[in-house]
Order: C-alpha cells, then structure tokens, then sequence
C-alpha cells in the first residue's frame, strides 16, 4: 500500500472561523486537518459542476455608496413589485426527507 503524498499550506482565517472549526472537531473528534482537506474538496467539487452563474459567495463586498443606497430603500418600507410578490406567491414542492 503506498502512502499518499501530502503538503502543507498556511491560511488566514478569521477567529470566528477558527472558533467554528475548533468547535466542530472537538465535538466529533476529527482531526482539523481532515476536516479542511474534506471541505476543500467538497467546495472543488461544487464549484466544478455548478454553473458558474449559481455560486454565491459567502460574502458580498459593497462600495459605501451602494451600502447607503440599500439602507435607504429598507428604510423607505416599499411595498414589493409584482415580480417579488409573484415570488413569494409562488407554491414549492417540499424538498425530499422534508415533512410535507
């Protein structure tokens, strides 16, 4: 049997992250860097097969400007267009494993 190949790689993560990971290990005794390596994978794997225009990043980075402009229409309480009132009318199947 021959032994896999590995190398190591150095991150900056945020401390809430750190946090999350050392939680998540701790609580189901895995090592953090099988951990990683399988989220790593996991995310390659997504990314390759998703269409590209699908992936949303889990942070969203705005200008002031725009941040101002979001904050201004909350603050304004619209009522929503047709599109999204046509949106959130809309019936969904329940996933699969969801209680119906």
């Amino acid at each position: 049997m021959s032994q896999r190949k590995v190398t190591q790689i150095s991150a900056n993560i945020s401390s809430e992250t750190r946090d999350r990971l050392e939680r998540y290990v701790r609580a189901r005794g895995l090592k953090k860097g099988f951990v990683i390596e399988q989220a790593l994978l996991h995310h390659l794997q997504a990314i390759a097969e998703l269409p590209e225009d699908t992936l949303v990043p889990p942070r969203l980075i705005i200008t002031s400007d725009s941040g101002q402009r979001v904050l201004e229409r909350l603050d304004a309480k619209e009522q929503p267009n047709q599109a999204m009132q046509a949106l959130f009318d809309e019936t969904l199947d329940p996933a699969p494993g969801d209680p119906a």
